[in-house]
């Protein structure tokens, strides 16, 4: 088994917080993380979107024509009503969402703009030679390995909140 450096190893797995197994674990997925989104959101600041936008934008295409009531944006994304408003307010300022009504005329249907597709279309490519550059270093077979494990952790974690996938 290979060693981490010193300074990769947690002081809280070095206290014997929880198992150590456990803490390095934790650490080394929040450590990972730190790592990754500030290459990744320095990339999307350049097309003029954060990772919310970028995400809502990728839902809502997903979604197809029909767009996305307000609501379901916010459980994909998992944010609150209140962040979906500003998140599509900016989105909507930029011309690349459109607000529509719904037969409940309490709901709002949000669309992706045609203007929103292009510039999915002009990032996505660049977005995805980000990624292949940063996962890099792990075969395919450890891609599949993590993302079936993260994806078993996130749903463990999700039921234990009462929420579902």
């Amino acid at each position: 088994m290979a060693r981490t450096r010193p300074s990769d190893d947690p002081a809280c797995a070095l206290a014997g917080v929880g198992t150590e197994l456990d803490a390095v674990l934790v650490f080394n997925l929040l450590r990972t993380q730190s790592h990754l989104s500030p290459l990744i959101d320095a990339d999307l600041r350049r097309q003029r979107l954060t990772a919310a936008q970028f995400n809502a934008l990728l839902a809502l295409r997903s979604a197809g024509e029909g767009g996305l009531l307000m609501g379901e944006i916010g459980k994909r994304l998992v944010v609150t009503k209140s962040n979906v408003t500003g998140l599509v307010d900016r989105l909507q300022r930029q011309g690349l969402v459109a607000r529509g009504g719904h037969r409940d005329r309490r709901a709002t249907v949000v669309r992706l703009t045609p203007a929103g597709a292009a510039l999915l279309d002009r990032t996505l490519p660049r977005y995805g030679r980000l990624l292949n550059e940063l996962t890099g270093c792990l075969s395919a077979g450890e891609k599949q390995t993590l993302i079936r494990l993260l994806t078993k952790l996130r749903r463990e974690l999700r039921a234990r909140r009462g929420e579902g996938e």
